[in-house]
């Protein structure tokens, strides 16, 4: 059990900024980008060859951050200068930056010095220790990270970013440059997945040209779960986002460190991440549906209906809508016997006839 939980943070806790960064997109801006694939990978890739060339591991991860936000802004370039829409322009860009990733790394994969990381004063302690002192050490970049994008979710240039991701038509009218919020939400974006891949490469010791591959349908499952455990209902409560992305992504990453121990094989992560895609999906879609079909079920198991109190003014209840006044039923008005009715105008014609001679 203690390996399911620092195996799960190890892995879970690097992937908190790009899962934010795919929530900007997903869930702010409403689009997909491809180039976040590419962007983990180049992050890691310029990681792993500037820690081995002697660079310091902040100019490093600053770098790494730099060169993926440079790919956002290129996306953002495709998409204006050429009105491709932004998820084709993504996947142009990700294709791309295959040949990139592996042209940075000179070959299929390269390991790392431990001595040289963000973790190499770990090295010679206690293996539970040093499990626990990384997890820490991750805790602290994402929850920075983390804080930093809340932060600007708050201020009014986070505000005109969501604003153009509701309704374009409004901030512009409004005097928001669409444009310019564009670039903004896909250069953090990849800004974000290269400070994951920056540190995913340190964490695990070793870069490769293919660790980004699923990166974007990854973390839109993560996305998902998070959803569904936190509610945010919008990204105008950044609290409840940021606990829908942090509950997402370790939840995902247990489910794949769970499958591996249980004793399925890596090959077979594929799947796994395919499948859980199509049930955090399938949960959005339909368990709305199921509470509100649960919601209508009244006490016993039977249909809710009309709830009459015992005294006092009656109130009709009816599941799913609003309560409203009843004070009983309205009685009929009393109809006068034909008799009478036939009296009554034949003396009003008498009298008529009277006054009339």
């Amino acid at each position: 059990m203690r390996f399911l939980v620092t195996d799960t943070l190890i892995a879970g806790l690097p992937l908190l900024p790009v899962v934010m960064g795919i929530y900007l997109i997903v869930r702010i801006r409403q689009d997909f980008d491809l180039t976040v694939d590419g962007s983990f990978t180049l992050g890691g890739a310029v990681t792993a060859v500037l820690l081995n060339h002697g660079l310091g591991v902040p100019l490093a991860m600053l770098a790494a951050v730099a060169v993926a936000a440079v790919a956002g802004l290129v996306t953002t370039g495709l998409h204006l200068a050429f009105r491709i829409p932004v998820i084709l322009a993504g996947l142009v860009m990700s294709i791309g930056m295959t040949t990139l990733n592996l042209r940075v790394l000179g070959r299929p994969s390269i390991s790392l010095d431990s001595g040289r990381t963000l973790f190499g004063g770990l090295i010679g302690l206690a293996p539970e220790v040093q499990d626990w002192l990384t997890i820490a050490i991750l805790a602290a970049f994402a929850s920075v990270f983390l804080a930093a994008v809340g932060y600007l979710l708050l201020t009014e240039v986070g505000l005109a970013l969501r604003a153009t991701g509701v309704n374009p038509r409004m901030a512009r009218a409004l005097g928001v440059d669409d444009r310019r919020s564009l670039a903004l939400c896909l250069a953090l974006a990849n800004a974000s997945a290269g400070l994951s891949g920056a540190l995913t490469v340190q964490s695990q010791g070793f870069s490769d040209s293919s660790t980004g591959t699923g990166t974007l349908l990854a973390g839109v499952g993560a996305v998902m779960l998070g959803e569904l455990i936190a509610r945010p209902g919008g990204a105008s409560r950044v609290g409840l986002v940021i606990a829908a992305v942090v509950a997402g992504t370790l939840l995902y990453r247990l489910i794949l460190v769970g499958a591996l121990r249980a004793g399925l094989q890596a090959t077979d992560l594929s799947g796994i991440t395919a499948l859980t895609l199509v049930a955090a999906v399938a949960l959005n879609r339909y368990l709305p549906e199921i509470g509100r079909a649960l919601g209508r079920v009244g006490p016993g198991g039977r249909p809710g209906g009309r709830a009459v109190a015992l005294d006092g003014p009656k109130t009709a209840a009816v599941a799913g809508g609003r309560p409203v006044a009843d004070d009983g039923p309205t009685a009929p008005p009393a109809r006068q016997p034909a008799a009478a009715g036939r009296a009554s105008a034949s003396a009003a014609a008498a009298a008529t006839m009277k006054e009339a001679g």
